[in-house]
């Protein structure tokens, strides 16, 4: 299963495992140069820790250094990168081994939390930009800064939003090599058949495309109705496009009891009106299976989608468009995103810190995400993409924003979903279901 805007840890483990919520550092006030080379990218000595094996390598500078065997977890949707990264990795670092971990996606997130908390988790680990945020409020990561001072590593390359989500207290945990946010994948085809040449740039126009395109067995929106990550986003990037927030200005109290809140969950249940009848069940991997066959004429995804639907369907015209707008909002839309870290636990800080460096340097990064880089370049494989599917996807990312840098925003993730779902099946109205979020929102702040 491809990731989506990162995966979702299980709220209640990590509210017990990991505590309340706890308030994060300071944005940082540097931009990044998402067109700059990462600095000092060259071998260096390697530290062995307690766990280095036998000695005798000679280095570049003709020193004998340990030779080292460091433990990464990822998940497996980057399983069939690891072989052109480790080509790459030996012959910079012959004297460290990287023996890898791919998790699936069901139980990730609980062997994370586990493993972290207990002291067994490997000495590297591939985090969702949020689980960066929760690991780093709980001090499970190593802090990066010294290295990075150490190594002369140009942080202010790499997107600004991934750079924000993992600094806690001012202290940066991960460096990203992934970056994405959502954008809106339409059928031209059918937008055509119903009359538009153009694609929504509202999220008025996306109501009434959908209710245009929606007839028979064909669908005008996939609406998420399960997977409360896919749901969360999906509904935070609706706020954020209408001029809302999560919390206030310096997340102490929820905001998610305002009027704009408020519209943006009547907005979420009225295009489940324009929606598959399996829509109460539909992931986003469900939309795009029925998007790939033609059955959805619009839904959001990030970039990983477009390899997938053209797999599925090489002949289906699609596009993609920045995510619409309401009340005449500036764009704003939520970053996601995958980091690589260093825990707290590894015996091999040193070596860690070189993979972290290795991984997220840009050169290396677009062999291993399947979206964009940590520096928002394009992976190798849309390189020869189609540029109205790839350049929207890069032009939104310089108006995506990481999640509020609080311990329990997977917790608050979790409560969007519990609350305004029940929507879908009018189990509660769009009020009562607003009315309810804020205050699980506000309690979860508030670390009950």
């Amino acid at each position: 299963m491809k990731k989506y805007l990162g995966v979702a840890l299980t709220a209640t483990m990590m509210i017990s495992l990991l505590g309340g919520c706890g308030k994060g550092a300071e944005e940082p006030a540097a931009t990044p140069d998402q067109t700059g080379g990462a600095k000092g990218q060259e071998s260096m000595e390697a530290a062995g820790g307690n766990e280095s094996q036998d000695s005798g390598n000679e280095s570049q500078d003709g020193k004998n250094e340990e030779n080292v065997t460091i433990t990464f977890w990822d998940g497996n949707w980057n399983e069939g990168s690891f072989e052109k990264i480790n080509e790459l990795w030996k012959a910079e670092h012959p004297n460290i081994t990287i023996e890898p971990e791919y998790l699936v996606d069901d139980g990730m997130s609980d062997k994370y939390t586990l493993a972290l908390s207990n002291g067994t988790a490997p000495d590297v680990v591939a985090c969702a930009l949020d689980w960066t945020t929760t690991f780093g409020n709980a001090g499970l990561l190593a802090p990066l800064d010294e290295y990075i001072a150490a190594d002369g590593v140009d942080v202010s390359q790499y997107v600004q939003g991934a750079i924000n989500a993992s600094t806690v207290d001012g202290k940066l945990y991960a460096l990203p090599f992934r970056s994405e946010t959502y954008a809106l994948f339409y059928n031209v085809d059918l937008l055509e058949a119903a009359g538009y040449t153009e694609p929504p740039q509202t999220w008025d126009e996306v109501l009434e495309i959908a209710e245009a395109c929606t007839s028979g067995d064909v669908a005008g929106y996939g609406v998420c109705g399960s997977n409360f990550g896919n749901f969360s986003f999906q509904y935070i990037t609706m706020l954020r496009s209408s001029g809302g927030t999560i919390l206030n200005e310096d997340n102490t109290e929820s905001a998610l009891g305002s009027d704009t809140a408020l519209q943006a969950a009547q907005l979420y249940r009225d295009l489940a009106d324009f929606a598959p009848a399996s829509m109460i069940e539909n992931d986003n991997v469900a939309n795009r299976t029925l998007f790939a066959n033609g059955k959805i004429a619009m839904y959001l995804s990030g970039i990983y989608d477009a390899p997938e639907i053209v797999k599925a369907n090489p002949d289906l015209n699609f596009a993609c468009v920045m995510v619409p707008t309401a009340n005449g909002a500036e764009r704003s839309s939520i970053l996601g995103g995958w980091s690589v870290a260093v825990s707290e636990c590894s015996k091999n800080k040193e070596a860690a810190w070189e993979f972290v460096k290795f991984l997220t340097s840009p050169e290396v990064a677009k062999y291993y995400t399947n979206t964009f880089t940590g520096t928002g370049d394009p992976a190798v494989a849309f390189e020869e993409f189609d540029s109205a599917i790839v350049q929207p996807n890069a032009d939104a990312l310089a108006y995506a924003k990481a999640l509020p840098s609080v311990g329990c925003i997977v917790g608050i993730r979790q409560a969007i979903f519990d609350n305004l779902s029940l929507t879908l099946t009018d189990s509660k109205t769009v009020e009562e279901a607003v009315q309810k979020l804020n205050e699980d929102v506000n309690g979860l702040l508030a670390g009950e």
